[in-house]
């Protein structure tokens, strides 16, 4: 784990939610730390070549751009693990593979433009990796998706600490609407899913790209455009994604829980209120799966993770979750929307 400095872990802590859209975004980041607008840059450069930041750009809502998701659990042979991580990891609609502890072993995110063809997708891939058994979780409700590592030395936290992260509203994600896009929007979405350039004024970087693609815009145009979308909820957050290892957390844990129906709501936004918790969905029960409330957890060991279930369930009143730890990451991307 590369050694981060104070300025290193008080940038981290303001940009990976809260990157400026505006036309100098360092230098507003440098009168926001109180520090030159060159040493964010300069800090921002050397954590993404030591591989802490993984990218800076959007994370869009796949639904309001017109795409499906899903999480998929397989139970895969242990032998045969990295065959069909083979198999699965060469479909660009995959952006995260993990395995996790438990007889479904691999569990990966698959999104596409539309239903039929998540299911074309995963019929494939049963019949390429000879697995039969893999199971198919589409949100039903989502209480919380906010990726934001506490990285700063030493920090403890609780639940009553006034700035926790702002918790989302309930969201059914298969009844919300999708934005009609036209060509220079799609092209700018195009943009803002990689990775921002690495410049002291990256979108007016975007906007001479996009007209060197022919595109009449403006860089008043692209942060106008992302802003727009940042209010109404078509970008998800803007800012830097880390490589949570390299910021200390070791461990984290997908916590499954079974929750009485009439409770989910309830329960969901009890569990999306610790900090801890990244992602808060509900997702279908199966037959061979009865789970139906899902927690990402994140901490610097697994009995952190542990510490924070406990507390959930105290709060909640559910019976113990299954705590499905990662212990390989196989794949970890960002979509590429409109890229087909």
């Amino acid at each position: 784990m590369p050694e981060l400095s104070e300025l290193d872990r008080r940038v981290l802590g303001a940009i990976q939610s809260g990157f400026p859209v505006s036309q100098s975004p360092y230098c507003d980041l440098g009168e926001a730390l109180g520090v030159p607008e060159m040493d964010v840059l300069n800090a921002v450069l050397c954590l993404r070549e030591t591989g802490v930041i993984r990218r800076v750009g959007a994370v869009f809502d796949s639904h309001r751009l017109g795409y499906r998701s899903t999480l998929c659990g397989a139970a895969v042979p242990p032998g045969n693990l990295d065959a069909a991580a083979e198999v699965v990891n060469a479909y660009p609609n995959v952006t995260h593979n993990y395995v996790r502890e438990d007889r479904y072993n691999m569990w990966f995110t698959l999104i596409a433009p539309s239903r039929e063809r998540i299911e074309e997708m995963l019929a494939e891939i049963g019949r390429r990796t000879g697995v039969t058994d893999i199971l198919d979780l589409p949100a039903v409700r989502l209480f919380k998706i906010r990726v934001d590592f506490d990285v700063a030395a030493d920090s403890e936290q609780d639940g009553d600490d006034e700035d926790a992260p702002e918790i989302a509203r309930v969201v059914r994600p298969a009844e919300v609407a999708s934005v009609e896009l036209s060509e220079n929007e799609k092209e700018l979405v195009r943009f803002l899913q990689d990775d921002l350039p690495t410049g002291e004024h990256p979108f007016e970087e975007i906007a001479a790209a996009l007209q060197m693609r022919g595109a009449d815009v403006t860089e008043a145009w692209v942060l106008g455009q992302t802003r727009a979308w940042l209010d109404a909820g078509v970008i998800r957050r803007f800012g830097a994604a880390i490589r949570h290892h390299a910021a200390g957390f070791g461990a984290n844990a997908m916590g499954v829980w079974a929750c009485p129906d009439a409770r989910v709501e309830e329960v969901g936004t009890a569990m999306a209120g610790f900090r801890e918790v990244s992602h808060c969905y509900e997702r279908p029960s199966r037959p061979t799966w009865p789970w139906n409330l899902y927690t990402m957890i994140h901490g610097r060991s697994t009995e952190e993770c542990e510490q924070v279930a406990s507390g959930i369930q105290q709060a909640t009143g559910l019976e113990p979750p299954r705590l499905l730890y990662s212990v390989r990451e196989l794949k970890k991307t960002s979509m590429r929307y409109f890229d087909e």
